[in-house]
């Protein structure tokens, strides 16, 4: 009789163990798929200006079909393609969960880099190009764990969306913003999952692995000063150049230090992080800050140097920490400028800051995927001093995250938007893997 139990059992266990091992991916596998699909996806020039995402596009929607899985595709304006993927839910009930990403990357001057930005060039143990980091490699993190869920037939409590859009590096208006306009009940999510926060042995702080789950950001607010004054002979100086008076009033905005201000997540990084590490990423999110992106002037292509003109522009790139109204910032540079002739226009306006919560499902389950593999790591939530398409579902009461749960470093996170981006080749794979374990944590049945 114990013989036959033992038989019985052993024969069981040859019956569930296939199934048991079909649900157990080829991590190696995945992450020699995950780079050829990032090389392939990098290599689309997806420049914004012009912001044409045609091509990237068509690329998704191929993949995607060919795993079996039914997709939908909006045009927001010519070249500006949205794609959206579902996983459906068993319809208990539960709101989706929506991985999204964009499509568009900043513009690359190829003369100033060593590797080409659209070559996707692996070389010692990073992949470079433009969206390496920002955020086509982060993309492909979020579509190869949505595809191990539909390959691995994971029953699903709760729908997974998988959205890439256009047009969020000049503010997202034809893309993400669009579809909450125009397609909001395609979406409905309860989370939502974005840019913004990653792993790091020497980004917060030297020496301590920490993993930063971004739940906020800062406000973004673009602006234009214009100067305006009288043309005339460059020999001959008079008090009316607009040049000098931008030049003048610029030198008083960014003269003044900018006040440290208080923040409840930058509060809860620190006491779980220690100190913050001293460079510019820590510094940014500590306080609202001016950056001078652009100075234009002049008469003739290229400017006349004998001409003095009369109008001179600079726009600078302000991010605001939470508890500064649009109307007090413009105060406040307004009282820096210290020129009442100088006039200021916003160009570009982001959401108010919101604080996701952490004690969320999902929050939790990032967490938790995260402590498994890397048991000494530090999790914390985070601010980000960018702006990413998560705010403005954060603005509608959606759970919002910003997550890579790979390892990058200060260097790699530095590169974006850089003339040498890369993203690290082994963040990839153990990346897919938490994010996979957190997603099936959180929406399985």
């Amino acid at each position: 009789m114990r013989m036959l139990a033992r038989f019985c059992m052993a024969t069981s266990l040859l019956l569930i163990a296939p199934r048991l091992f079909a649900q157990t991916p080829d991590w190696k596998q995945i992450e020699s798929e995950a780079l050829t699909t990032l090389q392939a996806y990098v290599r689309i020039n997806t420049s914004n200006p012009p912001g044409d995402v045609t091509r990237a596009a068509d690329f998704l929607v191929d993949l995607l079909k060919r795993e079996g899985i039914e997709v939908k595709r909006y045009e927001s304006a010519p070249g500006r393609s949205i794609v959206l993927a579902r996983l459906k839910g068993s319809g208990s009930g539960a709101k989706a969960l929506l991985l999204e990403h964009h499509m568009d990357v900043v513009a690359a001057d190829a003369s100033r880099w060593v590797r080409g930005p659209f070559a996707a060039e692996i070389a010692d143990g990073k992949l470079w190009g433009r969206g390496a980091m920002d955020m086509k490699g982060i993309g492909v993190t979020q579509i190869y764990a949505f595809l191990l869920l539909h390959r691995l037939k994971v029953p699903l409590a709760r729908a997974v969306i998988l959205l890439a859009v256009p047009d969020e590096e000049v503010g997202g208006a034809l893309g993400a913003q669009w579809m909450r306009a125009n397609h909001y009940d395609e979406l409905d999510p309860e989370y939502v999952l974005d840019e913004g926060g990653f792993g790091s042995r020497d980004m917060f702080t030297p020496g301590k692995l920490v993993f930063g789950i971004s739940v906020a950001e800062k406000k973004i607010m673009w602006l234009r000063v214009r100067a305006e004054g009288v043309a005339g002979h460059g020999s001959q100086p008079h008090p009316m150049n607009p040049n000098d008076h931008l030049m003048r009033a610029l030198n008083r905005l960014l003269s003044e230090p900018m006040p440290a201000g208080r923040f409840a997540v930058i509060e809860t990084m620190k006491a779980r992080i220690g100190p913050l590490a001293d460079n510019k990423f820590n510094n940014a999110i500590q306080q609202s800050t001016i950056s001078i992106t652009s100075l234009r002037s002049g008469v003739g292509d290229p400017p006349r140097a004998n001409v003095i003109p009369s109008v001179a522009e600079a726009t600078i790139d302000c991010r605001v920490l939470p508890g500064t109204s649009a109307a007090q910032w413009i105060k406040e540079v307004e009282r820096r400028l210290a020129d009442q002739t100088i006039k200021i226009e916003v160009i570009y306006e982001g959401d108010d800051p919101v604080v996701t919560p952490q004690d969320t499902r999902f929050y939790r389950a990032l967490e938790s995927a995260v402590k498994r593999h890397h048991p000494d790591a530090v999790v914390t939530p985070m601010v980000v001093p960018y702006g990413t398409d998560a705010n403005g579902f954060r603005a509608k009461g959606v759970n919002s995250y910003g997550f890579f749960p790979g390892i990058a470093s200060a260097a790699a996170i530095g590169s974006m938007h850089g003339d040498a981006e890369f993203i690290p080749t082994d963040a990839i794979a153990p990346a897919i893997q938490i994010l996979f374990e957190a997603l099936r944590e959180t929406v399985a049945k």
